[in-house]
Order: structure tokens, then C-alpha cells, then sequence
């Protein structure tokens, strides 16, 4: 799709009003006007008729909205295990400072992730070594070894399957938006090339259909740059 979505929308709505004009001379053989405006429709949505058409774009838009949900719960709980393996990691290492063997056996243990996938990593490693050498051993009463594998499990399984869920449908949904707007845009680049050959330069109909519908798409030159998408291997570093 070589135009924005909003060029292609503007366009489409001013190729049904010329098409419109010209309804009484000439109708398009593939689409009726009414086709055309159904096929725009199917993207904007129209909550005016009844019942209200739900578009593309706000399906899109709900599911992106399902999809960061997704994403700030599996976050906010990953900071929660984060916090908690800071904890137990420091607390476990001066626990054992006085039995050498044992220290030896949690030396290793880190608590300084970069990303999901090291706190999810560092994580695993504290609860194998706590289950190991102090099972009955708990920090503070509410950070236990039950309610930290429940923890890691709920981040490492449900939480990440669900973003990793809403993250695939969102980008179902973006796929199909692009490939209705590319659509839109190829039906609309043709009506253009068919109705300027049956209405020549200089007659009213040629000249109101070349006035009227916009053929070239300029971009603005202050457009912001998008927002990164998260995803589970290379999202912002775990609070």
C-alpha cells in the first residue's frame, strides 16, 4: 500500500461524490456508488444507519486496546517478580554467608535483569536454588516459595501466552485493515483511469471529475515517528 490510509479514505469519499455526479451519463461496470461507499464503510464503520456498521479501523483499534491491556498486566506483574527475586535474592546470599558450601550454591544467583525474558531467567534460577536448599525458608511472610512459583508461573505462562495472543490478533486485524485499504485504493486508482477516458480534458463532466478527486498523496514533512511495539524478546527493560 503505497498511500496513507487517510489519503486513501479522502480519496474514496471524493471518488463516490464525483461518481454520484455522474450516475444520471455513466456508471462504473465493476463498482455501483453504492458498492464503493459499502467498501469504505466496511473501514470507517457508519454508526448512523441502522444497525451501525462496526469498520475495520475500530476493530483494529479495540484490538490493539485488548492487546496493551494484555501487555500492562504482564508487566505489572513482572515488575512484582522482579522485586520479589531482588529480595530473596540479596536475603538468601546473607543467610547463607556463614555455611561457604551453600553460598557456593547461590553465588550465581543475579537479580538485575534488562529485559522479560532475563527477569523470567532469573527468576527460575532463585526458585530451583531456593526449593533446593531452603524450601521452608522465607524472606518476609509474604514473599514465600509457594506464592513466588506461583508467581514466575503466572508471568512465564498465562500472562505472556495472553499478550502473546492479543499481540497476534492485533496484528490479524492490522493485516487485514492494509489489505481493504489496498483494495479501496487500486478500485479507486481505477474508476479514475476508466472515467478520465470516457470524459475527455475540457468537457464539465472531465473537468469536475479531475478537479474533484485528488490523485497525488504528500506527505507531511512533521509527521511524528511511530511508538515502538513491545514484544517479549525486546521489551523495556523490567522495572
Amino acid at each position: 500500500m503505497s498511500e496513507t490510509i487517510g489519503f486513501i479514505k479522502d480519496r474514496a469519499v471524493k471518488t463516490i461524490s464525483a461518481a454520484k455526479q455522474l450516475a444520471n451519463q455513466w456508471t462504473w461496470p465493476e463498482l455501483t456508488p453504492d458498492q464503493m461507499q459499502a467498501a469504505l464503510w466496511a473501514i470507517t464503520g457508519n454508526s448512523s444507519v441502522t444497525p451501525p456498521i462496526i469498520g475495520q479501523e475500530e476493530i483494529t483499534s479495540a484490538a490493539k486496546r485488548r492487546r496493551d491491556a494484555a501487555y500492562g498486566r504482564w508487566e505489572t506483574q513482572l515488575g512484582e517478580l522482579h522485586r520479589r527475586t531482588v529480595q530473596a535474592v540479596g536475603m538468601i546470599k546473607n543467610k547463607l554467608r556463614n555455611d561457604p558450601a551453600l553460598l557456593a550454591v547461590v553465588s550465581g544467583l543475579s537479580a538485575s535483569s534488562n529485559s522479560h525474558k532475563e527477569t523470567l531467567d532469573e527468576a527460575l534460577a532463585l526458585e530451583s536454588a531456593w526449593t533446593n536448599l531452603l524450601p521452608a525458608w522465607s524472606p518476609t511472610t509474604t514473599n514465600t516459595l509457594a506464592a513466588f512459583r506461583v508467581l514466575r508461573k503466572q508471568c512465564a505462562e498465562d500472562l505472556q501466552s495472553a499478550f502473546s495472543d492479543a499481540h497476534t490478533e492485533w496484528r490479524s486485524e492490522v493485516t487485514t485493515l492494509n489489505a481493504m485499504a489496498d483494495a479501496l485504493e487500486q478500485s479507486d486508482e481505477a474508476w479514475y483511469a476508466d472515467a478520465t477516458r470516457v470524459f475527455a480534458v475540457g468537457t464539465p463532466e472531465g473537468d469536475m471529475i479531475r478537479s474533484t478527486v485528488p490523485t497525488t498523496y504528500s506527505p507531511s514533512t512533521t509527521t511524528p515517528a511511530p511508538a515502538p511495539t513491545p514484544t517479549p524478546a525486546t521489551a523495556s527493560k523490567t522495572p
